[in-house]
């Protein structure tokens, strides 16, 4: 059924595929920004620098093809081919931005050059857990909301996305610890604390951005009337946005950087941090 001024889109939605493209040229920005820090700072790149970009590229061309499959099912009301490629970015970037995030909390080549058998164990669970449910909402917002069962599959599925952002709380919370001890224990106070401040800093960033795109956006989508449905989903790709680039900011690549290079003598601290198997409290 076409809407009027000729759309097969609801009111709410005649405006998303402009703000996606918007964004999208933002996040292609942003990795523009981030290949040149990689360029003019060589010898202070790091495997998970590599990464970081690529989760940037995903995601930038993520939002892109959202923008064109939006435009084109707004203009004939059928864009079955960009649809499928929606579920495969959204798979792509579920996987990427789970793992960097947990890779940089559980502190890879910041802090120890391995991941202990903690760290891959929340791996293990998190990410297949967290790429079946971030595949599983985007299929679901393409369902029509009077199909049966669909804000049954919709609470549930927000909720195991809520468990598995928490879950990757835990190595970030872990490594905070780790460098408590580290601090106390050796003679590299100075460096030791500015990691530890880094860390703390990485964590309230996180837990904020889980906050706001899964539970403050999510209020904003229930209450504001339907025409008004693209504010909550721009919303929550600009705070995506200004989550990476405050994360891109934080752990930028930088030559001889005193705190963030990982030395013989760190590797050594990491044994105990690979013996310590308890969860400490959270900082």
């Amino acid at each position: 059924m076409m809407n009027p001024g000729n759309v097969f889109t609801s009111a709410g939605d005649v405006p998303l595929a402009h703000c996606y493209a918007v964004v999208a040229c933002l996040f292609f920005a942003a990795l523009a920004a981030w290949v040149r820090e990689i360029r003019f700072n060589a010898e202070g790149v790091m495997k998970i620098h590599y990464l970081m970009g690529l989760l940037v590229l995903v995601k930038a061309v993520s939002v892109g093809v959202q923008a064109v499959k939006t435009h084109f099912t707004t203009l004939t009301g059928e864009a079955a081919v960009w649809a499928r490629a929606t579920y495969v970015m959204a798979f792509m970037k579920g996987t990427l931005m789970f793992g960097v995030i947990l890779l940089i909390g559980s502190g890879w080549s910041f802090i120890k050059p391995f991941l202990n058998k903690r760290d891959k164990r929340i791996l293990m669970v998190v990410l297949p857990l967290q790429v079946v449910v971030n595949t599983a909402m985007v299929v679901v917002e393409e369902t029509p909301p009077g199909t049966l069962g669909w804000l049954t599959w919709r609470d549930i599925l927000h909720f195991f996305d809520i468990v598995c952002c928490c879950a990757i709380l835990f190595p970030i919370v872990w490594s905070i610890s780790y460098l408590k001890e580290s601090s106390i224990a050796d003679g590299k106070s100075q460096r030791s604390l500015a990691k530890l401040k880094l860390f703390r800093e990485f964590y309230i960033l996180v837990f904020c951005y889980v906050y706001f795109t899964r539970i403050v956006v999510y209020l904003v989508r229930a209450t504001m009337p339907c025409r008004f449905s693209w504010v909550s989903k721009t919303t929550s790709e600009a705070a995506t946005l200004a989550f990476f680039l405050i994360s891109g900011y934080k752990f930028r690549p930088r030559q001889n950087n005193p705190y963030l290079k990982v030395d013989e003598e760190d590797q050594e601290g990491t044994e105990l941090y690979e013996a310590n198997e308890t969860p400490p409290s959270a900082p």
